[in-house]
Order: C-alpha cells, then structure tokens, then sequence
C-alpha cells in the first residue's frame, strides 16, 4: 500500500483542484462526510459531538463534520484559535454548519466543561503538516480531552502525533479513530504513533489513484500482502542454479550453534541458487548432517590468515551475510571490514557483527561499501552503531532509521514492532508480525532469508522487505496454530516457504 508523506499532500491538492477539476470545497465535503460517517457509527442519535477546530483546513474539514452531523446531533464546535477559517472553502463551511443550526464558540477555559460533557469529540485543530510546538493555550484543552470518556475520533492526524515519522509529543489526544484522508500516512502505521491513532478508516476523497500515482512518485510503502506479492521476483521456467545468484554464510560459532541452524536453513528455503556455509569445522560437520544442499567450507574466521582465504571466496558470491551468532570479537570486526571495503557482493551485517562493529570499529566504515551494506538491527544494536538511546530511538523509530541510512549509505532494517526499512529517502513500514517472534533466534532466519532473497532480486531495498513481510507472516500463521507462546525460530523457515508459495499463485 502507498503511503503519503505529509509534504506530498499540497501536491495531490493541487492535481485534484486544478488538474481534475475538483474545488476545494468540494474536497472538504468529502473530508467532512468521512468524519461524520465515523461519528454516526461510534455515538448515537442525539448526542453532543464536541467539534475541536482550527484554522486550516483541518479546522475547515471539522465544520464541514459538522454541518452534515446537524440534523441528528447536538453539535458544538469551539473555534480553538477564535480564528474562524483562513480559507474561502473553510469560510464557506463554517456559514454552512452556522446556516445548519451548529453552535460555534471561541475556545477559553469556560469551554472545558463543554468537552467534558462531550459523548464525542472529534479533533479537526492541526492537519498532517503541523510539526511544531503545542500551544500552551491548547494544554488545558488536551487535559480535558484525555480526561473525557468521550469517543474521539482525529481528522487525518490526532493532536501531537507526527505524521511523518510517529513521534509523539508529550501532549497529545489518544483517538478511537483516525479518518485518514487520500492516503495513510507513514506515522500512522509506526509506533509509538501507532499506539494513539486508534482504527484507521481511510477516504480516499474518491480520487482516482491510478491517475494520481501516475503522476506523482510514492516513496513511502506499507509491506502488505498485495504488495509482497508484487516484489516477489519472477522464476522462469528456463532457469537454472546460477540464475538465482551465490550466498555465502560467514554465522554461527562454538557459543551460538543454533544461529547458524536457522540462518543456514532460512537461506536454503529462500529461493538462492546456492547457498555456501563458512565457519569452524565441527559446525559445518554437524550442519552438513542436516542440510546435504549447502557447499561447507571448514574455516577459523577469526584466525587473520584466513581472512584472505573468505575474500577470495567472497568474489563468486551476489550476497554475503555476517554476525548471527558470531561473537563480539575483533576478528569479526576486522573481517566485516574488509567485506565492506573490498567485496563487489551484497553485504548483510547482522547481530555480532553489528555489535563487533560498535565495539572495535565506527559506523563511517559503511559508508566505503562498493554496494550499500543491508544493516539489520534490534533497537538496542542500533543503538551501539549509532550512538542514541533506545529510548530516543523507539520514540522516533522512521525519524533516526531514515537519518542513519542517508548518512552512511545504507538499507537498514531496524526490528520490532511495525519493522522499518529504509536507505534514507525509500522507506517500508512492515505490515506483519507480531510477539510470537519476540524470541532468540527469530532474526537469524530474517537475515538467513535476506542473504537468500538479496541474492538473485533486482532491487536490495525490495528484497529486505519482502522478508521482513513473510517472516512476520509466518510467525502469525503460526501463533495462530501454536499460540504466540508456543511458536519457535525453528518453526519458522518451512512456514515461510508455504508463503512464498501462496504469494506465487497472486
């Protein structure tokens, strides 16, 4: 699914006013019945909707709400700015809700128990753009909001959620539902935003999207199955093993046998022509037992004079994943340098390797990388390679992901819930998954699957996050059969090939 970033919305308006002939108020009539289409289906006949205007056209969407709710509520709108509108469309539907019998007052504090009293109040102060300061006028008022049992429903974006990145400033409304108009936008869908915006109704104003996305480029996606269907590469027929690209394995050590396992079976199951396994003898006897298909090249990889013997092997191979289960060590460090300076492949860091960087290195080493490195961190690891806090980073998941990328010339994955993906200007937002995978082990089959995937697809950034959509789909399928208490890591790469399956049949 297209998501909108806020800065593309002056872009649609203008194409639906000027290019296919919509006017404005118009646009805020369709915004308006959408709003008051949630109010009718949350609150009964005859209740106080308590409308919370501004002065833009989120302001100007909430009286058109508000006219068309007049004859079956009792509807106040307190005018939050005593403003009125700055738009003629606006002008013209603060007449019709005033021309419907809606009672229209400025905001002061004697209006507080006005909302108090509300059985719904519906939040039309800011739209999608606002990325300012709370006006302390307004804290009385988002103190009464919070306060009310009233039903809230939020015209685009609810008071102090930011709709670009789903930060959320430390005043701000909690709605029941967000009417999200054209598109949804991509602070909608990420957490801790996610967690305030409450059911997401969209209304597409009955724009034609095909027209629009014709004409205007989309850089922000959300990885549902209609789309991972469509990043699914294509498998010919006439093909053969060299047609779906070399991966090379460098996983697993004398402490995390397991990591190895997973990644190792995920990368078989993903699609890669051949599939090479680099690590210490007694793994690769014991891994070679269970998975004949993989080629086993017994080595110390974190004895220095091996590290020319995996660079030269590195030059046959289209990806090359490193750090599941490594260790944090300066060998790992040393080798996934000399990876990122000198290998043509793809490179994914994962985990230890991730961490071996942090520890013995610095971040700026990415950016020397032939192709863009695929980074795939938890919270706490993106916190070790970028230097903010995982509290910082988790208020502000798309914000420091995007940064991170764009400055050292990445695609990075950044786990959790509502997965991020991003190289800096592209971003994905992952639509599956849940706490079933919430377990060690669940992100060695994510980078196993991305070694695979990365391999033989055209577009990296594509590849990572059709991954991460059929790796968070296999762990719901399995939750629901094994509950999330019960699914496994190991339980995992088999599920995502059934997937993969069914996505090949769309």
């Amino acid at each position: 699914m297209n998501l909108l970033a806020p800065d593309m919305i002056p872009k649609i308006d203008e194409f639906a006013i000027n290019v296919l002939n919509i006017p404005e108020r118009e646009l805020m009539r369709r915004s308006g019945e959408a709003v008051a289409l949630a109010v009718r289906e949350a609150t009964e006949k005859g209740s106080l909707v308590v409308i919370l205007a501004g002065k833009g056209n989120n302001g100007g969407d909430g009286y058109a709400a508000g006219a068309l709710l007049a004859d079956n509520y009792r509807v106040t709108v307190i005018d939050v700015f005593s403003a009125g509108q700055r738009s003629e469309s606006g002008k013209f539907w603060l007449g019709e809700a005033k021309g419907s019998g809606v009672n229209i007052i400025p905001y002061s504090l004697d209006t507080i128990s006005i909302i108090k009293t509300a059985d719904c109040i519906v939040d039309a102060v800011f739209g999608t753009g606002f990325d300012g300061d709370i006006p302390a006028s307004l804290l009385p008022v988002i103190d009464a909001v919070s306060s009310s049992a009233a039903y809230k429903v939020a015209v685009d974006i609810p008071l102090g959620i930011n709709a670009r990145d789903g930060s959320v400033k430390k005043a701000h409304i909690r709605a029941d539902t967000t009417v999200s108009l054209s598109y949804v936008k991509p602070g909608l869908l990420s957490y801790p935003a996610k967690e305030f915006v409450g059911k997401i109704v969209l209304c597409d104003l009955s724009l034609p999207q095909d027209k629009i996305e014709k004409k205007i480029g989309f850089d922000s996606f959300y990885t549902d199955k209609a789309l991972a269907a469509g990043l699914l590469p294509e498998r010919r027929a006439n093909s053969n093993k060299g047609s779906f690209g070399r991966t090379m394995l460098i996983v697993g050590s004398e402490k995390y046998f397991g990591a190895a396992h997973l990644a190792l079976e995920a990368a078989l199951r993903g699609g890669c022509g051949i599939v090479e396994f680099v690590a210490r003898n007694e793994l690769c006897i014991e891994l070679r037992q269970k998975f004949p298909e993989a080629i086993y090249t017994p080595l110390d990889i974190e004895n220095e004079e091996n590290v020319n013997i995996v660079l030269q092997k590195a030059e046959k191979m289209s990806s090359i994943l490193i750090g599941c289960g490594s260790s944090v060590s300066k060998g790992i460090s040393k080798l996934t340098e000399m990876m990122i300076k000198e290998s043509d492949s793809q490179i994914i860091i994962d985990a230890d390797g991730l961490n071996s960087i942090a520890e013995y290195s610095d971040p700026s080493i990415f950016s020397l990388a032939k192709k863009r490195p695929i980074l795939t961190p938890h919270p706490l690891e993106f916190s070790r390679i970028s230097g903010v806090s995982t509290d910082e980073i988790q208020g502000n998941r798309i914000g420091y992901a995007k940064a991170f990328a764009k400055k050292y010339n990445v695609i990075l994955l950044l786990k959790g819930a509502g997965t991020i993906i991003t190289d800096g200007k592209l971003l994905y937002i992952n639509g599956s998954g849940s706490s079933a995978l919430s377990k060690g082990g669940s992100g060695d089959v994510l980078a196993g699957l991305i070694a695979s995937m990365t391999a033989f697809a055209q577009s990296p950034i594509e590849a990572v996050a059709l991954s991460a959509y059929l790796h968070g789909r296999a762990g719901d399928e399995l939750e629901e059969e094994l509950s999330s208490f019960g699914v496994t890591p190991s339980d995992l790469p088999k599920k995502i090939a059934g997937l993969i399956a069914e996505l090949e049949k769309n």
